[in-house]
């Protein structure tokens, strides 16, 4: 039995029952407009968001422009964020890209089920998992010609956002499945694990979590680097005994007895 005969791993619409797939169609004189559900950067709304956001969309960025190769047929790559609002677009060719101006589908734009109605993206954000989401099953006849396939990018129970791949209905959506799947994988290892400022951000929050002062988080960022105590007083332009004593007072916050146990507690 090979993997297409097994029970799939996706949803489609008709999985929902009727109530459910009666919310996606929520104001049918409101589905051609898709400027409803944000503006710009609605999407992000504090620092937090922002640094996730564009760790994101590098992630997508290198991971379409390493994959593009492998795909022969026209394609749009959605990246949204949680909430289902267009963050990134990828495109296959300028054709594509006309055709989503066209149909005003553009980053700041809602995917959600309250804007958009049925999609790839709505349907994943309902039943947590990837969805498929085939031609004539759009809400919107921007999408009709399209076969859709969306996984989010969830890190055990914290769903950061969705990435969605749009081809055409001609094409069977079965090669998309796996596609999709590694390429959100692949963004969460690399955009949380690599990603220069989303390690920042977690050392900076971790350590704001220990309550180290400010200087003493200028000291530990200096002591995770391997700097010796004399080569931190230089830097911060203070003596290597009070280096020493904010060492101290570090260790007796974290709860640790010697720099081994620092590094670890600082890396994941």
């Amino acid at each position: 039995m090979n993997t297409f005969d097994q029970p799939r791993a996706w949803s489609v619409p008709g999985d929902l029952d009727s109530s459910k797939l009666e919310a996606f169609r929520p104001l049918d004189a409101a589905l051609t407009d898709w400027n409803g559900g944000g503006s710009g950067t609605a999407a992000a709304t504090d620092s937090k968001e922002h640094i996730y956001h564009r760790a994101m969309i590098a992630s997508i960025r290198s991971e379409m422009g390493k994959l593009s190769q492998l795909l022969s047929i026209p394609y749009v790559v959605f990246l949204t964020d949680r909430a289902g609002i267009i963050l990134e677009l990828v495109y296959s060719s300028p054709v594509t890209r006309e055709e989503m101006e066209q149909a005003e589908l553009r980053p700041g734009v809602s995917l959600g089920r309250e804007q958009a109605g049925m999609n790839a993206v709505s349907l994943a954000m309902e039943t947590e998992g990837i969805a498929v989401v085939r031609g004539a099953e759009h809400s919107d006849r921007a999408f009709r010609n399209w076969n859709c396939v969306c996984a989010p990018l969830q890190d055990h129970d914290t769903v950061y956002g969705y990435v969605d791949i749009s081809f055409d209905i001609a094409e069977p959506v079965e090669f998309a499945v796996p596609f999709v799947q590694q390429i959100a994988e692949n963004m969460l290892e690399k955009w949380m694990e690599r990603n220069p400022e989303m390690q920042q951000y977690r050392l900076d929050s971790t350590l704001m979590e220990y309550k180290l002062t400010a200087r003493e988080q200028d000291v530990a960022r200096l002591w995770l680097l391997e700097k010796s105590a004399l080569h931190i007083a230089n830097d911060l332009g203070i003596s290597e005994g009070t280096v020493r004593n904010m060492l101290k007072s570090i260790y007796s916050k974290m709860r640790v007895n010697d720099r081994f146990q620092f590094v670890k507690r600082l890396t994941p």
